[in-house]
């Protein structure tokens, strides 16, 4: 542990060297590339040496750090868990009587066999097995300022940190579990046990999957969504929005969707995965718990990625990401890709279905400089205005404006009222809170804007 003592000014002062050395032969080779005509410009230029620089901060970083990174991963590895009997455990769909059955408003299942062999195109491989991590990635369906919220999408990302595989279990918001409701009614769904809180949640999603265990989860609201979209670099992250939680018009309703999600998932995770590693990914994680709402922390976060990267995710092999369904759900499914073309398609033939109105949008904007009108007022009454503002900087709603100069003026003035709020009633953890989560923001996304 020694070799990481002071590891941080020795980092610091390596990088400055290395982006000094990039500015001195960046301007070399842009007299260079004018002098001759054959040579690649300063732009192609610039991006390889962007790479190699960031590869030296890396190599610098898990130099410094590699004792602790590895410490971070072992720990990850001992709570990973073996709950090989699982499978068998029924599920509460499973558990229903046939009179049961027969009187829920529940959609039948379809027992097409050759129906049920298309979702073998998911994976090729068995299950994961061994010890795993399970982490449930929870999209809620939340409006502005409202705390209620049920979760409109869930996915159970299950790790084996000992092989680097992951599995996405996506579970469709109207899967059945017993919530204890009438059996006539339509409210015993998946979707509803978030209302009490995510600790019955999680159980039930460990007893829909058979995947043991849920310690873990990541949850994102509309807003959090559209600013992560907009981290990703997707030019249009409301309309990206719009079709990753389309269903409508679709062969397969909220299942084929849950599919189109998980694809964006995998898509992403494998594509980005270099970026959560090395000084880069130390940041991004970092922020990004703060970004988010979660029970995870940076050492776990860290300790789990590094354990994937030691066996070479993703492209150790080729089935590291494996998606799959609940198995009650046999259905013809499509691949479709989050690009602009699916995109666009999409939505165009909901539009054309549904009519102009069939995706109503709101003044975010306007309603956020009201609500900030009315925490104004009442700045006398730091009780009233934290009433009126928590919510909504828990969601960061201001992300659903598109333009960055009309938000921006809009969050500070908010995080600032909420901010001194906390700190004249006492509340100073939650004023830090509320300081780090602007710090995370600005760090992600000016990340992206540069």
């Amino acid at each position: 542990m020694a070799r990481s003592k002071g590891w941080f000014p020795r980092l610091l002062a390596a990088t400055g060297r290395g982006l000094l050395w990039f500015v001195i032969i960046l301007v070399g080779w842009w007299f260079l590339s004018a002098m001759f005509p054959g040579l690649p410009g300063p732009v192609s230029a610039a991006k390889s040496l962007l790479g190699v620089v960031k590869s030296t901060s890396d190599d610098l970083y898990f130099w410094a750090e590699e004792d602790k990174l590895r410490e971070a991963a072992e720990k990850v590895r001992s709570t990973a868990v073996d709950e090989g009997g699982q499978d068998t455990m029924q599920s509460d769909a499973e558990r229903l009587s046939g009179d049961r059955r027969s009187r829920m408003p529940l959609r039948p299942v379809q027992e097409d066999s050759a129906l049920h062999a298309q979702l073998t195109t998911l994976s090729k491989m068995p299950p994961i097995g061994g010890r795993r991590i399970n982490v449930l990635i929870i999209g809620i369906d939340s409006r502005l300022s409202v705390r209620d919220a049920r979760a409109d999408a869930l996915h159970l990302v299950t790790v084996n940190p000992d092989s680097g595989v992951v599995e996405i279990m996506s579970v469709p918001r109207d899967t059945y579990c017993d919530l204890g409701y009438p059996d006539t009614t339509s409210f015993n769904i998946i979707a509803n046990a978030k209302l009490p809180g995510n600790n019955r949640l999680m159980q039930k999603i460990g007893e829909i999957t058979k995947r043991g265990t849920v310690k873990y989860y990541i949850e994102v609201g509309f807003s959090q969504a559209m600013g992560i979209l907009e981290i990703l670099g997707y030019k249009d992250p409301g309309k990206t929005l719009q079709f990753l939680r389309t269903r409508k018009m679709l062969a397969g309703g909220d299942i084929q969707r849950a599919h189109n999600q998980a694809l964006f998932l995998r898509q992403n995770l494998i594509d980005k995965f270099a970026l959560l590693t090395g000084a880069t990914g130390d940041v991004i994680v970092s922020a990004g718990l703060n970004f988010v709402t979660t029970n995870l922390d940076r050492e776990f976060c860290l300790g789990l990625l590094y354990a994937l990267k030691e066996k070479g995710f993703p492209h150790h092999r080729h089935d590291a990401v494996r998606l799959r369904l609940p198995p009650q759900y046999n259905i013809r499914l499509k691949e479709m890709m989050a690009d602009s073309a699916t995109i666009d398609h999409t939505l165009q033939k909901v539009e054309r279905s549904l009519g102009e109105n069939a995706m109503p949008t709101r003044d975010v904007a306007n309603y956020l400089r009201k609500v900030s009108r009315l925490a104004r007022a009442d700045s006398a009454r730091p009780g009233q205005v934290i009433h009126r503002l928590s919510r909504l900087v828990e969601q960061r709603a201001w992300l659903q404006i598109p333009d960055r100069a009309v938000r921006t003026p809009i969050r500070d003035s908010m995080m600032l009222m909420l901010e001194q709020a906390y700190r004249k009633v006492g509340k100073n953890d939650e004023a830090r809170r509320v300081l780090a989560s602007r710090e995370a923001e600005d760090i992600l996304l000016r990340r992206e804007n540069e």
